[in-house]
């Protein structure tokens, strides 16, 4: 009878030490798969981190997703971005190539679906007369843009030709705003706010920069006091991205010119240099003079 006690309770002992073997080694597999960090995770800097047999057990690799303060870093201008080339804008429906909007004070062309060019390429883009001009594109509507320094004759303003910036915000205090034609055809109205990364990431071509914003995106936007009595010249488009160049007369006036905008139905609007700057051409012929024979170093031709 002993006997059968003390080999029952061998068993049972056996049974519980067997038990305790079985416990302790699922024990250490789930403790090791818990914290077994092989495959990649990130740290608290974003890092990509995986085990290695390095001192500290971790390896780091750098992530590969840009921040939006990557995608905005500054890009340094080129010194010349190349021949000035044409550029296909896109307008909706159909109509005629150039269409003669012009009465009273207004000198108005209206382009549908026009090819543009630049003249400028770089900050130091020399003055050129509207006659010659004309010599090189004589079958095209050409007006004055962006405006220059008198002093030093150097191009003012935010100026991209051929998709390359050549000249940044803020190089000047002359000018934060600019009419920027795409590469897809359409164009846009921006200022200084934008930087110009994100500008040319949308597929800026080709920019006119001087004067304030009057329309953008259908709405009149306050008057800064920079439109009165004296000539402007004026870049605009309308919904249906026909192309406006437009130049008023000596004494018509902010209350006048917003008018007429309006009356156009205009989408947005952009002041370009005016004064003795400003100064239109048609298919070979002068339409509007300069009141002064300026020579200016931007023009933008339509065909």
């Amino acid at each position: 009878m002993i006997k059968k006690s003390v080999s029952k309770k061998i068993m049972i002992m056996s049974l519980i030490f067997i038990l305790l073997i079985v416990l302790f080694g699922f024990g250490k597999y789930f403790y090791d798969k818990g914290t077994d960090i092989s495959s990649v995770n990130t740290n608290t800097t974003g890092q990509l981190v995986k085990r290695t047999s390095e001192p500290n057990g971790y390896s780091s690799q750098q992530s590969t997703t840009k921040s939006s303060k990557e995608l905005s870093q500054p890009i340094a201008p080129v010194e010349n971005t190349g021949n000035a080339s044409w550029l296909q804008i896109v307008s909706q429906g159909t109509d005629e190539k150039f269409t003669n909007l012009s009465s009273g004070d207004f000198k108005i062309y209206k382009a549908h679906s026009p090819q543009i060019l630049k003249t400028a390429t770089s900050a130091d883009s020399p003055v050129l007369s509207m006659s010659e001009v004309i010599s090189k594109y004589p079958n095209s509507l050409i007006m004055n843009a962006s405006g220059f320094n008198m002093t030093t004759g150097k191009i003012t303003g935010f100026q991209i030709n051929n998709g390359k910036l050549f000249k940044d915000w803020n190089s000047d205090k002359r000018a934060t705003n600019a009419f920027v034609f795409n590469k897809n055809g359409s164009s846009e109205i921006y200022n200084s706010t934008t930087p110009a990364s994100e500008i040319l990431k949308k597929g800026a071509e080709m920019s006119f920069s001087f004067g304030s914003i009057l329309i953008k995106d259908g709405k009149s936007l306050p008057s800064d006091g920079t439109v009165n009595w004296e000539i402007h010249s004026f870049i605009g488009n309308d919904k249906d991205n026909n192309i406006y160049l437009i130049i008023s007369d000596t004494s018509t006036g902010y209350q006048s010119i917003m008018e007429k905008f309006q009356k156009l139905h205009l989408e947005n609007v952009q002041v370009m240099d005016g004064g003795g700057s400003s100064q239109m051409s048609l298919n070979g012929q002068i339409i509007y003079p300069s009141q002064d024979s300026r020579s200016v170093n931007d023009y933008i031709v339509l065909r």
